[in-house]
């Protein structure tokens, strides 16, 4: 939804400036405003600077839709002029929808909503006489035929598409407060509900398609036929009550007539300020088809170099690799055993991703951490900072700890303190059109088949192994190779 949020914004905006009989009084401000704005981009794509509170909220500076907001405020300054900017200022702030659910509220909401959701769907499926597996996120009708609830299923896409639909319809049919926020929270709600309904009737579809082979396998499409259906009565329930409602005087702020205020035009002026967006625009277009080529060019590559055979005095015992289906490789692995053969660590280079949020990946699958935080370790390239977990399925007790790594250092955490933790990666330091040394995600693996020990016990235990490996394994010398782009 985040996608569509400019060109909605654009077009509430050139809606108010036609109300305003498209006056041209910009200010160059707004080209000041717009280049702070550039270079912030710029630098924001070079580096990594993420705030993160008590391990659950996280904030990347400059967040994204602040950018877009500011963006959007020096377009109206530059070209329209403060009287625009006054009366456009709902659409202005409203770019700051282009992410509507930022990654902070990921453990907050949206892992929570899928398990609500998951416990809808069970409680449907009991109610209906069907008796399925004890896993808290799958759905097994027969061994082989169920469903995943997956956080995608858990309606907060429809919820926040009804809620921006319903910010939208509100400003534009100029809905007093005490309208306007209860229009909104409740196509928020609608949401949720038929989300709702929808996993109860996908429950139905699968009692149905169990005695039918067919049905079966056409159990994706049901769904989708299902969603969208649902979703469409939803916009049509909505939209009946919002012109109902409409239509009550009481509910309604009265119409502003601003009249047009006839300014000489000045084209050279107003000509100026057009071209030097568009040379702005020019030079950073190209930086963006260079880095579209250039990661077409990364994907295009053989397969990446295996990794060594040999790290110190840990040999190699296996080599693999994690690929999405359409072949692209996630992480490359190599199981790394000590010389005396008692310890082993596992390894894992991202010869692609940019940055990997490993927790909220086993969260979303419902592992929850038994322990979470952050250290620093020795290596011959110098201290590595990990974020680090340790999870127990009952069968075993492991450690996973990731880091990014970037021209030949793994400094991830640069401070931290009991609850606030400022994570930064080093910025490239690139111009535009340049080669550059991109971030190189690593993770490695520590295990054990003591699951009973306390997490107090393990985790030290389990600590002290992986360091045993990586004062002898040059992190920064091995990611190099990975962490090249064209």
């Amino acid at each position: 939804m985040g996608a569509v949020v400019p060109f909605v914004s654009a077009g509430m905006i050139l809606r108010v400036w036609r109300r305003l009989g498209w006056e041209t009084e910009g200010t160059w401000w707004g080209f000041g405003l717009l280049a702070v704005t550039v270079a912030l981009v710029f630098v924001q794509a070079q580096t990594l600077f993420v705030v993160m509170v008590n391990k659950n909220w996280l904030l990347q500076l400059p967040p994204l839709p602040l950018v877009a907001v500011v963006y959007a405020a020096s377009m109206v300054l530059l070209f329209g002029g403060r009287r625009l900017l006054r009366a456009a200022w709902f659409p202005v702030v409203f770019m700051w929808a282009v992410i509507p659910v930022p990654q902070t509220f990921s453990r907050r909401i949206d892992l929570p909503l899928q398990h609500a959701s998951a416990m809808v769907a069970r409680g449907f499926a009991h109610l209906l006489g069907e008796q399925l597996t004890q896993d808290k996120l799958r759905l097994m009708f027969t061994p082989e035929f169920g469903m995943f609830i997956a956080p995608g299923c858990n309606g907060i896409r429809g919820a926040i598409t009804l809620g921006m639909a319903a910010l939208v319809v509100g400003y534009l049919y100029r809905f007093r407060w005490y309208v306007f926020a209860p229009v909104v929270a409740g196509a928020v709600l609608l949401g949720y509900l038929f989300n709702f309904l929808r996993l109860c009737l996908l429950v139905v579809w699968y009692k149905l398609a169990l005695p039918h082979r067919w049905m079966q396998t056409h159990s994706k499409q049901a769904d989708y036929c299902i969603g969208g259906t649902l979703f469409v009565c939803a916009l049509l329930l909505f939209f009946f009550v919002a012109n109902r409602l409409r239509r009550e005087e009481d509910d309604v702020l009265p119409a502003v007539a601003d009249e047009p205020v006839r300014r000489p035009t000045h084209a050279r002026s107003y000509l100026l300020r057009v071209g030097v967006v568009l040379v702005l625009s020019a030079i950073f277009a190209a930086d963006t088809f260079h880095t579209i080529r250039a990661e077409h060019m990364n994907e295009m590559q053989v397969e990446p170099a295996p990794l060594p055979d040999q790290i110190g005095s840990w040999h190699k015992v296996r080599s693999y690799d994690d690929r999405l289906d359409t072949g692209w490789i996630v992480y490359i692995w190599g199981d790394y055993v000590s010389a005396d053969g008692h310890t082993k660590v596992s390894l894992g280079i991202s010869p692609r991703l940019g940055v990997h949020d490993v927790e909220v990946c086993h969260l979303a699958r419902g592992e929850e951490p038994t322990w979470h935080g952050s250290f620093s370790i020795p290596t011959p390239s110098g201290p590595a900072g990990f974020t680090a977990a340790t999870y127990n399925d009952g069968a075993r007790q492991w450690l996973e700890a990731s880091s990014v790594c970037q021209g030949g250092k793994c400094e991830q955490y640069s401070d931290e303190t009991k609850h606030i933790t400022m994570v930064v990666a080093p910025p490239e330091g690139r111009l535009p059109m340049m080669s550059t040394l991109g971030p190189v995600p690593i993770l490695m693996k520590v295990e054990t088949t003591d699951a009973n020990s306390p997490v107090g016990v393990a985790e030290p235990h389990l600590q002290e192994q992986l360091a045993s490996f990586l004062r002898e394994a040059d992190l920064g010398h091995l990611t190099q190779s990975y962490g090249r782009r064209h």
